[in-house]
């Protein structure tokens, strides 16, 4: 059977590195700064095409309700909507309609990342250096949560097989 990588399940993940915690803290922080207004204010962080170079040449970002509120300064009511629906788009895809056409022409599908490029990946487990997982504290963890005996059974079955686990191994019987 393939092996599977379970190091989202591994306590030893590194945290992010301090660079990419700051950046996300800048796009998504309630306070609103001087710099927040700078970007409202900025035109070339609005105009199309031209915003997307800019912030793809310089690594600056802006947050989106900073965004929504220049697209609407210097677009009006087309400007507000075309923001709207760009922030939907970056929410589902991970990147702006800007980003999305310019990976397009460039080839570089890459995702944008400004900062700690040069960063250590996180330490990773591998899969067979973790040991069988403990399906009676499985078991009995969903029994404290009022999960019913029959289907407790099942979901760790269904855990087990889905990690790997032969049916000896689980020491239950298949439903």
């Amino acid at each position: 059977m393939p092996g599977i990588d379970y190091s989202s399940h591994v306590a030893n993940v590194t945290a992010p590195a301090p660079a990419l915690a700051a950046a996300a803290n800048k796009a998504d922080s309630p306070d609103f700064s001087f710099a927040d207004f700078l970007d409202i204010v900025n035109p070339l962080q609005h105009i199309p095409v031209v915003s997307t170079l800019y912030r793809s040449i310089t690594g600056d970002q802006i947050g989106t309700p900073e965004k929504i509120a220049g697209d609407t300064l210097y677009g009006g009511l087309v400007g507000l909507f075309a923001s709207l629906g760009d922030a939907v788009f970056k929410e589902v895809t991970g990147k702006d309609v800007g980003d999305t056409v310019l990976a397009f022409l460039t080839g570089n599908d890459a995702p944008v990342q400004t900062a700690a490029a040069s960063e250590k990946p996180a330490h990773v487990i591998p899969a067979e250096s973790v040991g069988t997982p403990d399906m009676s504290a499985l078991l009995s963890a969903l029994s404290r949560k009022g999960v019913d005996t029959a289907t407790a059974t099942r979901a760790a079955y269904a855990y087990g097989r889905t990690i790997g686990l032969t049916t000896t191994a689980l020491m239950l019987p298949p439903s």
